[in-house]
């Protein structure tokens, strides 16, 4: 029985060191080991499954007016809205940054994007400044309305009423930035 197992052990050590000067190869392997695109193993990842990080796209308000897919709004109003029905979405371009290798096209088409665009404006800081500041238009002027705030600010909020009414306006969501920008909810 031991004769068996050194056997074995020794056919074993014989094998690992014996050298195959030809490696048989299909054109078939050549191919799919040349093609990126099937060769399961390769390390690539596809260009339009990579993280947002290593691409940048155009932006949806760099998009002609009179194209298609721009941001049009048919109340008037172009960007955002209160309920996510009112909301219109796009598509963009993307292109990934030089220097990231991946597989694929590197030109690429997002879909769905919202039609919402961020600028500086806190709904909170704004309320805010529309409940303690009100009366000298502070709210008007950070929201970008400059006419109606230089109005506001002369009469002194309307002798109070003006200041009441845009704290309610505010809270309501009638008053909004000037810019049609939505609020940023977060500090």
């Amino acid at each position: 029985m031991r004769f068996l197992v050194l056997l074995v052990y020794w056919i074993r050590f014989i094998n690992c060191l014996t050298y195959r000067d030809e490696i048989l190869v299909s054109s078939k392997d050549v191919d799919e080991v040349s093609d990126e695109n099937l060769n399961s193993y390769n390390p690539l990842v596809l260009c339009d499954f990579l993280p947002s990080d290593y691409y940048e796209c155009e932006s949806i308000e760099d998009i002609p007016e009179n194209e298609t897919r721009s941001c049009q709004k048919k109340n008037g109003r172009r960007f955002g809205g209160e309920k996510y029905s009112e909301v219109e979405h796009t598509w963009v371009r993307c292109r990934i940054y030089d220097g990231i290798h991946c597989k694929g096209n590197r030109t690429f088409i997002l879909d769905n994007i919202p039609c919402i665009k961020y600028s500086s404006h806190y709904f909170l800081s704004t309320l805010f400044y529309s409940i303690f500041l009100g009366l000298f238009a502070v709210d008007r002027f950070a929201l970008g309305h400059i006419g109606i705030a230089v109005g506001k600010m002369i009469t002194l909020g309307g002798l109070g009423l003006w200041w009441i009414v845009d704290i309610i306006l505010l809270i309501s969501g009638k008053l909004m930035p000037q810019d049609d920008s939505n609020w940023i909810v977060q500090h």
